[in-house]
């Protein structure tokens, strides 16, 4: 484009300044112009300008973009800072107080106040010295006084004081510190005076008179005023006065105890086999040979004269019921004693079944080594070989049907009725191969591999895990058939079941099913000219039945809303109708 003069280029905005935008600039060196940046001006030619040119008030600072160490040291007066400007939070530590253990040569300026840490002591700097600082009105010298009986001395050492007291001697003995005894007055060394002390009472200590009546006083020494011939010896009955002082004794005879009675305590005198010696003591004059009986001889007053054993004819005939505990051993028994009729239910045979439709058959709990089981659900036998129920229906070398077995989690999926009289759990892991479980085999239900007592190989369904004796073997049925469950066996509609596969059938069937143990109907109960035949108890095995006379017609019998008996047009047999 054409030069143009300076003052005839386009303007341009100073917001639209950018730092690339260039500036024509005389280069006096080189006598020629040349262009610049506005970056490159900008920061080069600050640093050629002169000191002291530019005015504070041109320069723009944001809020706190002053730096301290842009300050020169000691620019900072007493004048530039504002008033309450300096807070607590600005102030160093020791900044007022100065923490020390030994005060310093000199303060940091007058006034400057240290704390000596050792004793809690304050000090202040006056320019030339530590001055030790007072509180108003705080006590700074104490005065003692020895013009009384009580002499009170100060001693003191630095800033603390020691108080003693003492008390003059006493002008005579028997002399104590006391004011007068009949009112207020000054205290002073004298005696104790009757007047000092307090009259004793019934229920307080204090000083009594010695005026007769028994007690006498002689010199400083109190005693009985009484006097009587002594005893050492024997212990007598005595008389004493009204001031309870024995005046006299005497031996005690027979004549002072009086008769025992059956409800008094008293005197006795022996009789009927007993003796009595010298010296007071009670004997036995019956006697008989020591020894342990099982039978004795008494007299009329209740002596054993006669020790004995007992006899067979000494013990009487004891009926059954007064044996409650302990037991008869086996040998008590004759052989062929127990009969048929003395056999309790269930003594030999144990009888039980299936608890649940499930089919898994709960096993009682032996009672001894060789007792039976008859599973009244499945018609099965077991007979109990002390550590586990064995099946007696089994021909011998026959493969047994124990469960299923889960290879995912190698745990035991499921029990027959042998599978749980083996001992096999639900949920347990496979155990070790025995005799006990020899010829017992499970189904595999779930895949995965064999691990512990099992096979430690690839399972499958319907794969079967037998037992010989040693180890568990793997018989291989899942590659030569396919597995299947009832849920793939179709099943062809039939009646009111309209599902097509054997495992929705059999669910839709236990669902609808009338239960033999009873259920509740929502529809009527058709009986296609049938009965009712409600079977009696075994002991008479009668029987009652409902039946109707064919109907010509629809009828319909109404029972009242009560509660009672039927009648009957005929005579029952206990004659009533």
């Amino acid at each position: 484009m054409a030069d143009l003069r300076i003052s005839e280029l386009a303007a341009l905005a100073g917001g639209d300044l950018a730092a690339g935008d260039l500036l024509a600039i005389v280069d006096n060196s080189a006598s020629e112009t040349k262009k610049i940046t506005v970056t490159d001006l900008v920061g080069n030619a600050t640093t050629l300008i002169a000191d002291a040119t530019i005015p504070g008030a041109k320069i723009l600072f944001g809020s706190q973009q002053i730096a301290g160490s842009a300050l020169v040291n000691g620019a900072v007066g007493a004048t530039q800072l504002a008033d309450d400007g300096v807070t607590a939070a600005k102030l160093a530590d020791e900044s007022t107080v100065d923490l020390v253990t030994t005060l310093p040569g000199s303060g940091a300026f007058v006034g400057q106040i240290a704390l000596d840490t050792d004793d809690s002591k304050i000090y202040c700097w006056n320019g030339s010295s530590w001055v030790s600082i007072k509180a108003a009105g705080s006590i700074n010298t104490v005065v003692g006084d020895t013009s009384g009986i009580v002499n009170i001395a100060v001693t003191t050492s630095g800033d603390q004081v020691t108080i003693t007291t003492t008390l003059d001697n006493t002008g005579a003995a028997a002399q104590f510190l006391a004011g007068p005894s009949g009112g207020a007055g000054a205290v002073s060394y004298r005696t104790i005076a009757a007047a000092d002390l307090p009259t004793a009472t019934s229920g307080a200590k204090g000083a009594v008179q010695i005026n007769g009546n028994g007690l006498a006083l002689t010199g400083d020494t109190l005693r009985i005023d009484n006097t009587v011939a002594a005893n050492t010896s024997d212990y007598y009955l005595v008389q004493y006065n009204a001031r309870g002082l024995v005046t006299a004794g005497r031996d005690i005879t027979a004549a002072d105890l009086p008769p025992a009675t059956s409800g008094t305590i008293g005197g006795v005198y022996p009789t009927n086999g007993l003796s009595v010696s010298v010296d007071g003591a009670i004997g036995h004059t019956n006697s008989t040979d020591t020894g342990t009986y099982t039978k004795v001889t008494v007299d009329a007053q209740g002596h054993v004269t006669v020790g004995d054993t007992l006899v067979a004819a000494d013990i009487p005939e004891l009926s059954a019921d007064k044996i409650t505990s302990g037991t008869f051993a086996a040998t008590r028994l004759a052989s062929g004693a127990v009969t048929g009729p003395k056999l309790a239910n269930e003594s030999t045979v144990k009888f039980g079944g299936a608890g649940s439709t499930a089919g898994i058959v709960t096993f009682p709990a032996a009672e001894f080594k060789g007792q039976y089981f008859w599973d009244e659900l499945n018609g099965d036998l077991y007979i109990w070989s002390g550590s586990a129920w064995l099946p007696v229906t089994i021909t011998s070398g026959e493969l047994i049907f124990a469960g299923t077995y889960d290879a995912s989690v190698n745990q035991v999926d499921s029990t027959t009725a042998a599978g749980s009289a083996l001992g096999l759990t639900i949920g347990a892991a496979l155990p070790a191969a025995s005799s006990t479980n020899s010829r017992y085999y499970l189904v595999v239900s779930e895949s995965g591999t064999g691990t512990g007592n099992a096979p430690a190989e690839a399972l499958a369904p319907p794969d079967m895990i037998l037992s010989n004796g040693t180890t568990w073997e793997l018989i291989d049925v899942s590659n030569a058939i396919a597995g299947q469950t009832a849920t793939n066996i179709s099943f062809t509609p039939y009646g009111n079941i309209g599902v097509t596969n054997v495992q929705s059938a059999i669910q839709e069937l236990d669902d609808e099913k009338v239960a033999k143990a009873g259920d509740t109907m929502t529809g009527n109960l058709l009986l296609n000219n049938c009965n009712l035949v409600f079977e009696g108890s075994t002991a008479n095995d009668f029987e009652t039945t409902l039946t109707v006379v064919d109907p010509t017609a629809d009828r319909t019998i109404t029972f009242q809303n009560a509660s009672g008996t039927v009648a009957f047009t005929s005579e029952l047999d206990d004659g009533t109708f």
